[in-house]
Formats: structure tokens, C-alpha cells, sequence
């Protein structure tokens, strides 16, 4: 008889052997409070909720989905600790073009410090632009009643430490906090 693997965190507990975990890196409250601002006010300029909305600022790292999670923690921490920390620095907004869906996003000066975390974490040859998600998959009109707004304001001089990554567990539709992995240097 095979046994499940119980996973135990601060929030959940869940019979599952199969997890949804996953890393990013998340700014300060003050950051994320501001970002909720935007994400209001991309709301009441188109009209109704979008994708997203309610999520809390952060610059997504990866997912990982599968039943060994504790071995992922594991690799992730130890290459963490080799890691030093860094300053984020934020600047303006722009967008990703996906054919007729619009995402914008604050966009990050020193995108350098974070590809250099995910190439190090994540094996594959693929884009990653680092970014924090203002409003994702917006249709062409609603991107057309937002943008000249957003694109006017001017959001600069702000930036904030990173010394750790962040996991999130899914619990069911929901992701909850797991743990903090810091960096070692």
C-alpha cells in the first residue's frame, strides 16, 4: 500500500502528494500597497474586475508542481545561500504585447541581479523579463482606456532590498505563505 506524504506549513495541511508551490520575489508593503492603487484604478477606468486583480504584488521567480516539493525547498535554499543581496529598483510602467491581449506592468531598472536568481534556479533557455503585474491579458479596448493614464505617471525613486525569495503553497484556488528562503550573503 502506498502512503501519501502529508505536507505541513504554517497555514495548511493537506493530504496531497502533489503540491503547487511557488517562488517570487516580493516587494515591501508600501510597494504593494501601491500597486493595489494601480490595480483600483485600472478597475474604475475600464469598468469591471480583470485577471488579477486581487493578487498581491510580486515579481514571479517559478512554479513548481509535483510531489518531491520538500526536495525542491531544498534545492532552492541551497542555492540561495550562495546568492547576495540586492537592491530593486522600479521605474515607470510598460506592456507585453500577447497578439490581442495587453498585460502592463512596473517595470524594474536592474533586471540584471533577478535573471541572474532565475538562471540559477530554473534550467531553461526561455525570456523572462522581470516585472510586477499591474493588470494581465487586458482586451484592446480596456488597454486603450488605461494606458494613457498609466503611462503619464511618473513612478520612479523607489526601489527596495531583496535578501530572500518567497514560497507560496496553492490551497485549493488560493496560494498561502509557506516559508522565506534567504540569501546566504
Amino acid at each position: 500500500m502506498k502512503t501519501q506524504r502529508t505536507m505541513r506549513t504554517a497555514a495548511i495541511k493537506t493530504e496531497s502528494p502533489v503540491q503547487e508551490l511557488f517562488f517570487m520575489i516580493a516587494p515591501p508593503r508600501h510597494i504593494a500597497s501601491d500597486v493595489a492603487v494601480l490595480k483600483d484604478d485600472v478597475h474604475y477606468l475600464i469598468g469591471h474586475d480583470f485577471e488579477d486583480r486581487f493578487s498581491k504584488a510580486h515579481i514571479s521567480l517559478f512554479k513548481y508542481t509535483g510531489e518531491h516539493t520538500e526536495d525542491m525547498i531544498e534545492f532552492v535554499e541551497e542555492k540561495a545561500s550562495s546568492f547576495e543581496a540586492f537592491n530593486v529598483f522600479l521605474k515607470d510602467f510598460n506592456v507585453f504585447y500577447n497578439s490581442s491581449k495587453r498585460t502592463i506592468y512596473m517595470d524594474i531598472v536592474n533586471k540584471y541581479p533577478i535573471r541572474e536568481v532565475f538562471e540559477n534556479l530554473v534550467k531553461e533557455d526561455r525570456d523572462f523579463t522581470p516585472h510586477i503585474t499591474i493588470a494581465k491579458n487586458l482586451s484592446s479596448e480596456d488597454f486603450l482606456k488605461c494606458w494613457p493614464y498609466l503611462k503619464e505617471l511618473n513612478y520612479s525613486n523607489q526601489h527596495f532590498p531583496c535578501d530572500r525569495i518567497t514560497v507560496l503553497v496553492r490551497n485549493g484556488k488560493k496560494w498561502m505563505h509557506y516559508k522565506d528562503i534567504c540569501f546566504g550573503k
